[in-house]
Formats: C-alpha cells, sequence, structure tokens
C-alpha cells in the first residue's frame, strides 16, 4: 500500500484528503503544522508528502527545502489557496513536484499523486552505478560547456555541478535525449505528471525557465508555439 504524508493547518480539508486518500489505497499520515510534518517526514518513509502552502511553524516550501537540504527526495505536492505563478515559481524551485490549487478537483488531485509516485520509482528504479546495456543510449553527453551524466543523474556546467532538483534533471535529460527533437509542453505534462491540459502548460514553462538560468540560457530553445527543443551546438 502507498504511503502518504498529508499536512494542513485546516482540520476540514486535512479530514477530506485523508478520506478520499485512503478511499484509493493509500495509508494516510497526517499532520496540522509544519514543524509536525517536518519531523514526521524525517522519521518515516513516504511515497508521497502532501503539504499545504501556508502552515504554523513552517510553511509548506519552507519543509520542502529542509527535505530537499538533507538529500530528501521523497515527491512533494505543494496545495495552496494563492493560484499565482509567482508563488509556484518559488514553490517548484525550493524543491516541490506538482503545485496545485485547492480548488483542484479531488480526482485530478489523486491522479497527479499517483503520477509522481509512478515517475519516482521509475528514477530510482535505475542502478546509480551502472553501466548502461543499451547500446543506443549513452552514458553521457558533453558540449563546450556542459556535461550531463545519465548514469549519475548529475549536470557539470563550466567545471561546477549545478545544483538541479529531480524534476528539472528529468526534463533537461529528456529533451538532450531527443537532441532537436521539438517537444511540446503538453508532451512533457503527459510524461512527467501524466496529464496533458493546456492550462497547465505554466507549469513546464517554470521549471525550463530555472533550468535555463542555471545554463546561462543555452541549449534549450523554444519553437513557439510548439514546445522545446535541445541544441547541442550554439553558434
Amino acid at each position: 500500500m502507498k504511503k502518504i504524508l498529508i499536512a494542513d493547518d485546516d482540520r476540514s480539508i486535512l479530514t477530506l484528503l485523508s478520506y478520499h486518500f485512503r478511499q484509493n489505497d493509500f495509508e494516510v499520515t497526517t499532520a496540522d503544522d509544519g514543524k509536525k510534518a517536518y519531523d514526521k517526514a524525517r522519521k518515516n518513509p513516504f511515497d508521497l508528502i502532501l503539504l499545504d502552502l501556508m502552515m504554523p511553524e513552517f510553511s509548506g516550501i519552507e519543509v520542502t527545502k529542509k527535505l530537499r537540504k538533507e538529500g530528501n527526495f521523497t515527491p512533494i505536492l505543494i496545495l495552496t489557496a494563492r493560484d499565482d505563478d509567482e508563488m509556484k515559481l518559488t514553490g517548484l524551485s525550493a524543491g516541490s513536484d506538482e503545485y496545485l490549487d485547492k480548488t483542484t478537483p479531488m480526482k485530478e488531485i489523486i491522479v497527479r499523486a499517483n503520477a509522481l509516485i509512478r515517475r519516482s520509482q521509475m528514477y530510482n528504479d535505475v542502478p546509480k552505478n551502472s553501466v548502461s546495456t543499451d547500446n543506443n543510449k549513452p552514458t553521457s553527453l558533453i558540449t563546450d560547456r556542459m556535461e550531463i551524466d545519465f548514469v549519475k543523474k548529475e549536470v557539470t556546467f563550466d567545471g561546477k555541478i549545478l545544483d538541479l532538483t529531480k524534476r528539472e534533471f528529468e526534463i533537461l535529460e529528456l529533451l538532450a535525449e531527443r537532441q532537436g527533437e521539438v517537444v511540446s509542453r503538453e508532451e512533457l505534462l503527459k510524461h512527467f505528471w501524466g496529464i496533458s491540459e493546456s492550462a497547465e502548460t505554466r507549469t513546464i514553462d517554470v521549471l525550463i525557465s530555472k533550468i535555463r538560468k542555471k545554463l546561462d540560457n543555452r541549449y534549450i530553445k523554444t519553437k513557439r508555439g510548439f514546445g522545446y527543443y535541445f541544441e547541442e551546438n550554439e553558434a
């Protein structure tokens, strides 16, 4: 059974979320403030952590930052009543994997939660010190200023290892592996979150913006109206 930690200081929302996740075969642990959520996440293994943005003690973003700093990469989904791009950018930048408005239908929240868990399991199933047995897939990609190590899941830029979130690395990895091929926002949403609603493509734009900033605005290009592609050789 999948294990989820749900944290919200609103008792009615906490009860509602807990009920629906239990109905969908989750083992639910709850917390009513950020500190309790942080303590429970440190002491117990979970398949997913669902955090309210604004909580007493620690906010959802603060909990996320603390866990990521300690090397805890359990998928984190942040729920908030503040549906604006700036807060979404802050949440994703902190290391959360998904950021949803509390008005999102419960069915969709659960679909996205399951998609995050599946993606995390696929990522963790790849041996970190193994050599690829697929002769058609390279173990690394090297450009003039960057090296992507597909085995170690690391990106080195100008001689320094970049601090990428897991999702940022996954998006860069996918684009690099399909070098020169335009990948639509909808396809990226479908691949990583299990959804393809065009209304949610801003999530992809935010993540791409963060990756570009870390790469000095190189390599990831936009084909307006279509999507993004990776270009190794810069003019």
